[in-house]
């Protein structure tokens, strides 16, 4: 449905999953690292928030999509700008109801959430935590 194929916002490993109480999914990754929409759009929406999502940015895209960026720390994009995967949406931040540096990617499509993961290319799961041997 995408005239190119979709990108990840920035590298990073998938800390939450998309359910029906979380529409999106969480990527972590390093405070302040850059965020590109997952393709070209327009601008929807660009606002800074304190709550929920804290600073977020909606985008267009072709087809009826919309993809959403919560918990930036800055955002470098205004509503009504044309954007391609290449730009820089804003950065990793931990603004809204948030407990580290990550960045939660919704999409919906006509309206309705769909679970990211089923149209983007895979993302690595949360580390293992290394058992310490003496």
């Amino acid at each position: 449905s995408f005239p190119k194929p979709l990108s990840l916002p920035h590298p990073g490993y998938l800390s939450t999953k998309f359910s029906k109480y979380h529409p999106g999914i969480d990527i972590a990754a390093g405070l302040s690292m850059p965020i590109h929409p997952i393709t070209d759009g327009v601008v929807e929406e660009a606002r800074n928030g304190f709550f929920g999502l804290g600073h977020f940015v909606v985008i267009s895209h072709v087809n009826g999509f919309k993809s959403t960026y919560g918990h930036m720390g800055k955002i470098y994009v205004k509503a009504g700008q044309k954007i391609t995967s290449d730009s820089i949406l804003g950065e990793v931040g931990i603004t809204g109801a948030t407990s580290g540096p990550h960045t939660h990617l919704g999409i919906t499509h006509e309206g309705k959430y769909i679970d990211p993961l089923t149209i983007l290319p895979q993302i690595p799961n949360m580390p293992k935590i290394a058992q310490v041997t003496k």
